[in-house]
């Protein structure tokens, strides 16, 4: 049986507002140890995401404007997956659009995230299958 995203999300969704500046997101992700967070509107519906590399490409200039927003700097959130989703579509989806996490949300037109599916939890489900692999244990 195949694992679902349902399975290995991040089920604390770190999510800032529309108006939050780029100092707020900075301190959000250096506190939480996370390279993006999910932007929600006022109704708490996703609307985008903002990434370590939304913010690097501030700081190609000479002076960053910490009082950026989120809504200047995200990316628009237009792919959604929901838990039911495998975990070998969510990696075909992330190569497909390059990107490197998907909100979950429970359905596509349902937009209040459920969790957060990243490249990184996906890895791991990699490395479980790798230790349990015939070939790592011939090798030993």
């Amino acid at each position: 049986m195949q694992k679902k995203v349902g399975d290995i999300m991040t089920q604390d969704v770190v999510s800032v507002k529309l108006d939050s500046t780029v100092a707020e997101i900075l301190d959000t992700m250096l506190k939480r140890n996370i390279s993006g967070v999910v932007v929600v509107d006022s109704g708490g519906d996703v609307v985008g995401i903002v990434s370590a590399l939304d913010i690097f490409k501030l700081a190609t200039n000479e002076h960053i404007d910490f009082c950026y927003t989120a809504e200047d700097i995200m990316t628009p959130y237009t792919i959604s997956v929901t838990p039911d989703t495998t975990v070998e579509e969510a990696s075909r989806i992330m190569l497909q659009h390059g990107i490197h996490r998907l909100v979950v949300t429970a359905s596509p037109t349902r937009k209040k995230p459920l969790g957060i599916v990243t490249s990184t939890d996906i890895l791991r489900v990699l490395g479980e299958s790798a230790r349990q692999s015939e070939c790592r244990a011939e090798r030993r």
